[in-house]
């Protein structure tokens, strides 16, 4: 083997290398992402806003837009601070889960996840129960090692 057929083959090998564990961090953080995601779920069905509140980015620019909202929420008074536990507040019961995940991206500092969700809320007030589809944004900003929501948009699916 001559030394240009080398000098190609350790070049090819490198990048090969190089690919392979951008593929591997890349799925690790698609996994924390999923993890992050799911951890708003959780936060939501169990009407916890402590947990709610550390999922979110502490930020001025962060927006919610829920499923009954009747104005956009714009930095984090609005948007954590104040929507979640008035939401909390008006039902007594609320299970939130993701029907399909169609997407989950990231560029290394931002990740969306889109998809369906099914929403079951029980109002306190009583009565019968609330129960909707969805369409879902999350949108998500890397702070350290931990993936924090920025951005969750639900939107009612028409019947």
């Amino acid at each position: 083997m001559n030394r240009r057929n080398v000098l190609v083959l350790a070049a090819t090998s490198v990048a090969g290398l190089h690919a392979a564990g951008a593929s591997a961090q890349q799925s690790s953080g698609i996994e924390a992402i999923k993890a992050a995601n799911q951890a708003f779920y959780a936060a939501l069905s169990a009407r916890d806003t402590k947990a709610m509140v550390a999922l979110w980015a502490n930020k001025p620019y962060v927006v919610n837009i829920g499923p009954r909202s009747k104005t956009v929420a714009v930095g984090y008074a609005d948007a954590v601070s104040g929507y979640w536990p008035a939401a909390f507040d008006a039902f007594s019961e609320m299970a939130v889960s993701p029907a399909s995940i169609d997407q989950v991206q990231t560029d290394g500092k931002l990740a969306w996840v889109i998809g369906t969700e099914s929403a079951v809320l029980q109002p306190r007030a009583g009565g019968e129960a609330l129960k909707f589809e969805t369409f879902f944004t999350n949108i998500f900003e890397k702070n350290g090692s931990r993936w924090l929501l920025v951005s969750h948009h639900a939107q009612v699916i028409p019947k």
